[in-house]
């Protein structure tokens, strides 16, 4: 299938100290719905890697992309605010691709880590996604595992798919599992053995020994996020 990748800007949040973010949208032929809307995490920007693999993979099997940039990004800055203050901005840009590149159709939100979350944050906040999508979802502080940040959901009330590596610091795979029941819909969890936080997974790690960089590793996972967009509705 043919897709074509476009760079844009969208929208941000009116008191942002940047009018607009990048965004690249990875439109195939004849997109078929949902379509995704994904951010980076923490010290990346859109192009980041593994978040580049996944959306290729995507829009390669039918379904539009919009990977895109949060305010801080614009800046030049490496450290992002709390979550909470990346809300505003999530939400103005995803109203904004909505507009102007499926206004009818059903959309997907999520990213990679801090994205993932404050994609998160906006839908339980009222954020109109009809699911989310989390690659290496942050759920607690390196070491602080008697502190997940799963106060919001009970508020979500949309399909979630999960994609986790065994060997995240920042998150627990015990106490994902025993907080995923807090979710308003029941999830999906899609674990990578021996993945660390960007799903990359080292040799040592790997059963078979051999290594598998962040791109492999989310080009893999790509059928397995179709096969749950499928059954959005």
């Amino acid at each position: 299938m043919g897709v074509k990748v476009e760079k844009t800007r969208l929208a941000t949040a009116s008191l942002q100290p940047v009018k607009d973010v990048a965004a690249e949208v990875h439109r195939p032929d004849r997109p078929r719905e949902p379509y995704l809307f994904l951010a980076h995490g923490a010290g990346n920007d859109l192009h980041v890697p593994g978040l580049l693999a996944l959306a290729n993979a995507i829009a390669e099997r039918g379904h539009l992309v919009v990977r895109f940039n949060l305010p801080y990004r614009e800046l030049g800055n490496r450290r992002p605010p709390q979550a909470a203050k990346s809300v505003d901005p999530y939400w103005a840009s995803f109203k904004d691709a909505v507009r102007r590149f499926g206004p009818k159709a059903r959309w997907v939100a999520g990213g990679k880590s801090y994205g993932g979350r404050v994609a998160s944050l906006a839908a339980a906040q009222g954020m109109l996604a009809s699911g989310l999508l989390f690659y290496g979802y942050p759920l607690h502080a390196p070491g602080k595992t008697d502190d997940p940040r799963v106060e919001h959901w009970p508020k979500i009330k949309v399909p979630c798919l999960f994609l986790q590596g065994t060997k995240d610091p920042l998150c627990d795979r015990e106490m994902l599992r025993a907080n995923l029941k807090k979710l308003g819909t029941p999830p999906t969890l899609e674990v990578v053995e021996g993945g660390d936080h960007s799903l990359a997974v080292s040799a040592r790690d790997a059963r078979d020994g051999v290594r598998r960089t962040e791109p492999e590793v989310l080009e893999s996972l790509a059928p397995v996020v179709v096969e749950w967009l499928a059954k959005i509705k």
